[in-house]
């Protein structure tokens, strides 16, 4: 795969057009991306932002010394010298260019002021910590930066720049296909496991059929006397197996607390008929309502066997129902009780 390299070149401008022209020349001809001040648009952006943004962009760095030390910010630092820092802070590869003859440099290519010519024999011996060439004129430079930067390529592997349509190899599309793969038959084997694992309720409460007695209330009127009205207390039994039986289709989706209770009062009426008792041949339209008290045992009980959980739909703000719906438990469970086992497969079985 072909590799492109972006390279920040850093140094003085107007005393080093050529040398810098030189540099960038070198850079194309190794098929590198130079980047460098020439390229950044004069605007109201603040500069060093942009110039941060480039040099963390770069693979490599570059910086060429003359005899100057630079404009400087208000830090009393060279911009030259801050981009050097910054790179070396962020661990790109750096190599120095340094002028081979500092006193041999012409009078109009140096620093006039000697605080600024003691900044730059600072910045030098900095510089010389690291990689370091010799440079004595343009040409020279170019070759320099040539082999310097071929030997820095070679022992400091970076990302570098690909082309869009170069990106996906063929070893790349092979890799990809096979975590596709593996990813795939991960998801299969969960969702295996999901299918074959059953949610178990907490068999440490009441269930099944073990009995509960209900307290409940019998309203009705005796035959013939519409104003004789019939209202006593009264208990009823149910295993938790029947009332669970009689609630749980309600709550495969979502189900009020309201809806759930009627669904029970009425199988408690026709439980009641289908018990014959002697006293009900006189009562006319007998109902039977759980009262607050064992309803509220129901729901505890269902919840501490794991068979039933708060909904959690989104409702508007009017909506002050209580909302009941199974957990995964409750549903494993209601298909045990509800589902019609195969009488292909008992016969086989038998």
């Amino acid at each position: 795969m072909d590799k492109r390299y972006q390279v920040f070149i850093s140094s003085t401008f107007v005393d080093l057009v050529d040398e810098r022209r030189e540099v960038m020349q070198a850079l194309l001809e190794m098929d590198c991306m130079p980047a460098g001040m020439e390229l950044f648009p004069a605007g109201n952006e603040d500069q060093w932002t942009l110039i941060k943004g480039v040099i963390e962009q770069s693979d490599y760095y570059l910086v060429i010394l003359g005899g100057r030390y630079g404009s400087m910010t208000e830090e009393g630092i060279s911009y030259t010298e801050k981009e050097y820092d910054y790179a070396v802070e962020l661990g790109i590869p750096v190599m120095g260019f340094v002028i081979a003859a500092p006193d041999n440099v012409p009078v109009g290519k140096t620093d006039k002021n000697e605080a600024a010519a003691a900044k730059l024999d600072e910045f030098r011996a900095k510089v010389q910590t690291r990689m370091t060439k010799d440079w004595k004129n343009a040409e020279d430079l170019g070759s320099k930066v040539t082999r310097g930067l071929m030997h820095l390529i070679k022992n400091n592997p970076r990302p570098g720049w690909v082309r869009g349509d170069h990106a996906m190899t063929p070893e790349v599309q092979v890799e990809i296909a096979e975590l596709e793969a593996k990813v795939a038959k991960l998801e299969k084997k969960e969702i295996e496991a999901s299918a074959s694992s059953v949610a178990l309720i907490d068999r440490n409460f009441a269930h099944g059929q073990e009995v509960t007695d209900l307290e409940v209330i019998y309203t009705g009127y005796l035959s013939g006397d519409v104003e004789d009205d019939l209202t006593q207390v009264g208990s009823h039994s149910l295993t938790w197996d029947a009332i669970f039986d009689t609630l749980g289709p309600s709550m495969l989706d979502e189900a009020t607390e309201r809806a759930l209770r009627a669904k029970l009062n009425s199988r408690l009426v026709v439980d009641l008929w289908a018990r014959s008792e002697s006293w009900t041949e006189d009562v006319q339209d007998l109902s039977v309502d759980i009262t607050d008290e064992s309803w509220g045992s129901v729901v505890v009980q269902l919840r501490a066997l794991g068979l039933i959980t708060n909904g959690s739909k989104r409702r508007p703000v009017s909506d002050k129902a209580v909302y009941w719906k199974l957990t995964q438990a409750g549903d494993d469970y209601l298909v045990s009780l509800r589902a019609v086992p195969s009488a292909a497969k008992h016969q086989h079985d038998s």
